[in-house]
């Protein structure tokens, strides 16, 4: 259910679910309503458990960034608007008709069928205000299935659209999970921890309140496998999320949008306009939040928040930068600061138009670009951004929203600027319009200038396309007399090789990085330590060395000479280490392996089997040809820092985690 904020769309979503009609205030965030269940049997002995869940999104501009990441796998789509309204009833309705249509494009084939429903609400307190041939010819025009009227106060046309939401959704086009009883009762036990009101918990501590349940069997050695499998299931309805960190589950993941809106709207407000807000400020929740909406507990807000800005850089919806006393997050969406020197007609190279979530296209274009390698962020202002280009030059675009749902994006470029930069740098704007938004929609148009620096005449597009099609390459500037040429993309550099896949490479990693630091930040505050790395003291700078890569790729190693606070024991912080690390990494250096280290060694081994965590020798580039290596290590893969191929470093992470890293040959 989507559609402009004040709309009604929570009044309506209360009384779909079956709940009698009261006043309900604006939604922040999304809400997750379970709005029926029903048995099928698919045919004699196999039946189906079919259930709907209504999605209530918040309708604030404010929540659009966030919005566009919860549009996928709908089979129906509620676009509702205010049918009180005398000026503009329609409000919105474009833009999220649009954002519905590019979240199935991404989704491509696998996406399930979806029916569009437009909803007029409050029809107790007004009349639609525009004819029926005009919302007859909305409802055509941008291919809705059916129109309802209804008050949720009254119950007009209530009854009706639930019935038709059931009959719209094809229940043998969606995918099924085969379950068992257990896994039902695993299921019913998440939602109702979920209605409680609990914010965060481990794992663990869900799976030991499960198994005080009366519905909980007798545990055996497959049962924690199953419940969090069945966790895993929950999360993908949305009903819950695992976060990256303290083997946490977030069971109520909508506060995560309203944090995340929080945080771009107290970057929106900052009086030099820059659109940014300090790391340190926005992981401490300093910014205001809906009233009625920020957690109690600070504890678990400081680890909502971390998850938080870990989202905003994975979605690449925010920019991390570090400025001169710290870091900070930028928002390009987010700027109000005007640029006067923005190109005026004359200076403009490109346009491109489009369709779909326009703001979102654009902050992730802006923040892509920043991490593209080829191009580093100069300047940015309300909806414009300035480039420098690796090999000189400056690029730049600026955004126009013509209407809702519709944009029009304006490469520029310097003197300074190649054509093969001005190439590489449209060509990756226009990959990622193509991917980001309508691709059907988007359209590109170049502008032609007179080059002569005291004139500056742009040729009309009519002349430049008729002259073209004469056959010629160039017009004469109707001021100056100048000969100007239009030609246009291969035509002016015929020589040229894409760097759109690098860039994009370098972009991801950048991405994967940034968000590994906010994953680092939330095990750090957990205490969720990925691997103990194990060592002679002769090696420690070499070893130090390796635990700050690590770090780089988000996991957490624990070391002493980083975790033993001064005056405390050191065997009783080993020994809870041994307890609860996930794995081990032995590392032989010039010196082989050290006394105390020899000790460490046993006592992981013989912890290690009980429990089946690796314990990862690593040769270091110091160590003899022939490592002696300890007895039990010798039959085990080694990782040797000795050698750059196949890449060490990636090959302990694979021991670690137990994932190949997606970049790495083994």
């Amino acid at each position: 259910m989507i559609g402009d904020t004040g709309v009604g769309k929570s009044g309506l979503a209360y009384v779909l679910t079956g709940k009698p009609w009261e006043k309900t205030d604006s939604t922040h965030g999304r809400r997750v309503w379970v709005m029926g269940s029903e048995e099928a049997e698919v045919r004699p002995g196999l039946g189906e458990t079919r259930e709907t869940l209504l999605w209530d999104l918040a309708g604030q501009p404010d929540y659009r960034l966030i919005h566009q990441l919860h549009l996928t796998e709908v089979a129906v789509a509620l676009v509702v608007f205010d049918s009180r309204s005398q000026t503009d009833p329609f409000a919105g309705v474009r833009h999220w008709d649009r954002a519905l249509r590019q979240a199935r494009r991404v989704q491509g084939d696998a996406a399930p069928p979806t029916r569009k429903f437009l909803v007029a609400a409050r029809a107790d307190v007004g009349r639609v205000g525009v004819s029926k041939e005009r919302v007859e010819a909305l409802k055509q025009g941008l291919g809705f299935d059916e129109f309802f009227e209804t008050s949720a106060k009254e119950g007009w046309g209530v009854e009706e659209l639930a019935r038709a939401i059931r009959e719209a959704i094809d229940w043998g086009s969606l995918p099924t999970v085969s379950s068992t009883a257990l896994f039902q009762s695993i299921k019913s036990f998440l939602v109702s921890e979920k209605e409680t009101g609990r914010l965060l918990s481990t794992a663990d501590d869900l799976y030991r309140s499960f198994l005080r349940t009366a519905e909980a069997p007798a545990e055996d050695e497959t049962l924690r496998a199953q419940f969090d499998t069945c966790v895993g299931r929950v999360e993908s309805r949305g009903l819950i999320q695992r976060l990256s960190f303290g083997d946490l589950v977030l069971l109520q993941p909508e506060l995560q949008d309203v944090y995340a809106s929080a945080m771009a709207n107290a970057a929106k407000d900052e009086p030099d306009g820059l659109g940014c807000i300090r790391e340190e400020k926005a992981r401490a929740g300093e910014f205001r939040i809906p009233e009625g909406e920020r957690i109690v507990s600070k504890e678990q807000e400081k680890l909502l928040l971390i998850s938080t800005v870990e989202e905003l850089l994975r979605h690449e919806i925010a920019l991390r930068e570090h400025g001169d006393d710290g870091q900070y997050l930028v928002f390009p969406s987010q700027l109000t600061r005007e640029n006067p020197d923005l190109p005026d007609p004359e200076g403009k190279a490109l346009v491109f138009g489009f369709e779909g979530p326009v703001l979102n296209i654009y902050a992730t274009l802006a923040v892509r670009l920043s991490h593209s390698g080829l191009f580093s962020k100069k300047e940015m202002w309300k909806n414009a951004a300035t480039y420098a280009a690796a090999v000189g030059g400056t690029c730049g675009m600026f955004l126009r929203e013509a209407e809702e749902g519709r944009g029009e994006l304006t490469l520029f470029f310097d003197a300074a600027a190649s054509e093969e930069t001005r190439f590489q740098f449209e060509e990756f704007v226009h990959a990622h319009l193509r991917r980001r938004a309508l691709p059907e929609s988007v359209q590109r148009r170049r502008v032609f200038v007179c080059p002569a620096p005291d004139c500056q005449t742009p040729v009309a597009d009519l002349q430049a396309k008729r002259r073209r099609e004469r056959g010629f390459d160039w017009i004469n500037c109707n001021v100056c007399e100048t000969r100007i040429s239009i030609l246009d993309r291969e035509e002016r550099l015929p020589a040229r090789s894409s760097r759109v896949p690098d860039m994009e490479r370098a972009a991801d990693a950048q991405r994967e990085r940034e968000t590994a630091a906010s994953i680092l930040q939330g095990k750090i505050a957990t205490g969720d330590f990925d691997v103990f790395l194990c060592h002679n003291s002769t090696d420690k700078p070499e070893v130090m060395a390796v635990g700050e890569r690590l770090k780089e790729h988000g996991l957490l190693p624990w070391l002493d000479v980083w975790e033993l606070r001064p005056g405390l024991s050191w065997q009783r912080k080993l020994e809870e280490q041994i307890g609860q690390i996930k794995a081990a990494a032995v590392f032989v250096g010039g010196e082989g392996v050290g006394p105390w280290q020899q000790q460490e060694l046993e006592a992981f081994l013989r912890e290690f089997v009980e429990r089946g965590c690796p314990v990862i020798p690593v040769v270091l580039p110091g160590a003899p040809r022939r490592p002696a290596l300890p007895i039990f290590l010798k039959g085990m893969t080694w990782v040797d820092f000795r050698s750059e191929d196949p890449d060490p470093l990636g090959r302990l992470i694979w021991g670690i985690t137990g994932e190949r890293p997606s970049n790495q040959q083994f």
